[in-house]
């Protein structure tokens, strides 16, 4: 008897055991139930994404996976930087985005520029600058131009006050003009001022044929 009653109360005691065990056990499965719950929940608020109405910065930088910039957004862009650590200046102040290839070096943007107040889009060789189209600011001549150039010359498609117009010009000067037109009286005299001897008539014979440089250079 006292044996049987001695194995009824092991019994017991193991059972309250197993059963303290298996609560616990739950309470393990419960709370990690809850932290992944909870996991997710964050997850999916960091990856919400979110937007905004309007975003006011002076300047936004893009990089690729390796930390390289690729596209900037500025108020101030700096002067661009070519192969080879070559710096380029820009002339004036400007804003706008510009792009960068794998290497880091610029290779082209859409800018305004403070002096000039021009806007242009631009293309570039990782050496230089290939492509170039601009539109002026002025009401009246409503100025503007396509020109694509290497080092052997370009060909340029303008329409300015002095009138629209398609050239080719080798490294010094325009060998064909379609139609052929004259500088205005205004970049006649702007030429004139240029001190250096000949340089002036370089600049227009760059625009214009030499008969129409001859005509606006005669005293």
């Amino acid at each position: 008897m006292n044996s049987l009653e001695e194995r009824i109360q092991r019994c017991e005691l193991e059972n309250a055991s197993l059963r303290k065990k298996i609560s616990q056990q739950n309470k393990i499965w419960i709370f990690g139930l809850l932290l992944m719950l909870a996991g997710g929940s964050i997850a999916n608020v960091g990856l919400k994404q979110e937007v905004f109405e309007s975003i006011k910065a002076k300047e936004i930088v893009v990089v690729d996976s390796t930390g390289t910039v690729r596209a900037r957004v500025s108020g101030d862009l700096p002067d661009a930087v070519m192969a080879n650590g070559r710096v380029s200046k820009r002339g004036s102040k400007a804003a706008g985005v510009m792009l960068y290839d794998e290497q880091g070096i610029e290779r082209g943007g859409y800018v305004t520029q403070d002096e000039g107040s021009n806007v242009m889009l631009t293309l570039d060789s990782k050496y230089r600058q290939s492509a170039l189209f601009v539109a002026g600011p002025e009401e009246q001549s409503q100025a503007s131009a396509l020109r694509l150039w290497n080092k052997g010359g370009a060909i340029e498609l303008r329409s300015d006050q002095s009138g629209p117009r398609l050239t080719v010009t080798d490294s010094q000067k325009v060998k064909m003009q379609q139609p052929e037109v004259s500088p205005s009286s205004d970049l006649c005299a702007e030429y004139k001022k240029v001190e250096q001897p000949n340089l002036g008539r370089q600049y227009c014979q760059g625009r214009f044929t030499e008969k129409a440089c001859n005509a606006c250079l005669a005293n």
